[in-house]
This record gives C-alpha cells, structure tokens and sequence, in this order.
C-alpha cells in the first residue's frame, strides 16, 4: 500500500516522510494555512530532489477550483508530477487538462459516492475525502464506511486506483487498511502539529504501524502458500 503525506510545507518534513516510506508528498496550492507558494514550493522539491540519500518520490499539487492553464505552469515550474484536483471540477473541466492528474471526490454519504463515482473521470485514480462544509480537505474528519465501500466499488468496477483520505492516523490506520484494502493512503493532520507542521513522533508512529501491517500480511500470504501445497 502506497502512502501520501500531505500538506508539506518545508523540506525537512518531506525528507522526514520519505525516509520512513512515503512515495508521494503532497503540496497545497490553494487557500489553506498549509498552501506552499510556487517559489517556496519549487526550492522544496528541488532540495529533496537533490539528495543522493533519499528515495525518489512522486510530487503532487493539490488545487482547488483553480484555472487549468496557471495549474500547467505552477507544475512545471515547481517540478511536480501530478495535479490532485480536489475542487469542484466537472468530468468535462478536466477532460481539457493536458497535465498528468487524478480526481479527489469529497463524499459524505453512499449517494454522494455513487453520484460522483460512476462519473467519467478520465484518469488513473479516485481518491476520496470526507465531505466538509467549511472546506476542501484537511480537516481530520473520516468518511463513513458505507460510503468509503461504495466509492471503492465503483472506482475498481471502473479499473481505477482507489486511494481513500480522511482522519487517518496511527490508531486507525491497521482499520483502514483492513476494511477498504486501499492501493494507498493519503495522510495529513493525522501526523500534524499544528497545521503545515508535521510531527515527527506521530509520522514515525504511524510508519511503525504500516511496518506491522506489511509483517502480517506477508505471514498470511506465507501460511496460505505452505496451505496450498
């Protein structure tokens, strides 16, 4: 399972992340006390990027409602590999995108998911977040079970990656793993300070947990070998 910390906002913290296993970091470009300026962002990735020592990872840039030609220069002058569009945008808005991206769906209930789901995204991957009324993501609140199942249903009916955001953190993460198997997770406040800062104690922690996770799945998968046989 792939795993995304969001809402970086300096390259310590990135560096953090990737040692302990993340493969993707996710910046904010929209109104957020976690947005990254296109200058400061740049300098980030390229200082990460320059490290001999770390692995190599996918940069993300999370828009929101944002117009799809300033989305194509901030991405290639900050050095990011894909856009996380977590606005509004209709299937036709990003069907025009000439830039690598994937669809955040804010849901709050099985209708939710359902509805917009079965939507022609045309890209690889739905990722899913908890609906907020009083704003676009980040805010640590989980999306119902039944919700989280009916969009997993309908983004691998429809062949796609299924990550699932929301309130994850070290606690819940074995649960979310094991009820919604995810290709991946996508992390933010669960692993904050404050917002934009991130804990080392809490990433470490939650790493330690996916480290577990991994152990156990690759004794069941031993055990249902040795079965077999």
């Amino acid at each position: 399972m792939r795993v995304k910390i969001c809402g970086i906002t300096n390259a310590k913290d990135g560096e953090l992340a990737l040692r302990l296993g993340a493969s993707e970091l996710g910046f904010v470009l929209a109104p957020s006390p976690r947005r990254v300026e296109p200058g400061e962002l740049r300098s980030i990735i390229k200082s990460l990027r320059g490290s001999a020592k770390l692995p190599a990872f996918k940069a993300v840039g999370v828009f929101v409602n944002e117009d799809a030609s300033a989305m194509r220069d901030i991405m290639d002058f900050a050095g990011l590999d894909l856009a996380q569009i977590h606005g509004d945008e209709s299937p036709e808005d990003c069907a025009s995108f000439d830039f690598p991206w994937y669809r955040a769906l804010r849901i709050g209930s099985v209708a939710d998911a359902e509805r917009l789901a079965e939507e022609d995204w045309g890209c690889r991957r739905i990722l899913v977040d908890s609906l907020s009324r009083s704003g676009y993501g980040g805010t640590g609140q989980s999306i119902g079970s039944s919700a989280t199942l009916a969009a997993r249903f309908l983004a691998r009916e429809k062949g796609k990656e299924f990550f699932v955001a929301g309130g994850i953190n070290s606690g819940n993460v074995a649960t979310f793993y094991y009820s919604f198997s995810p290709d991946g997770i996508d992390v933010s406040s669960g692993v904050e300070e404050s917002p934009g800062r991130k804990s080392k104690e809490k990433m470490e922690t939650l790493f330690a947990e996916l480290t577990k996770i991994a152990k156990l799945e690759k004794v069941a998968g031993e055990e249902a070998l040795y079965a077999a046989r």
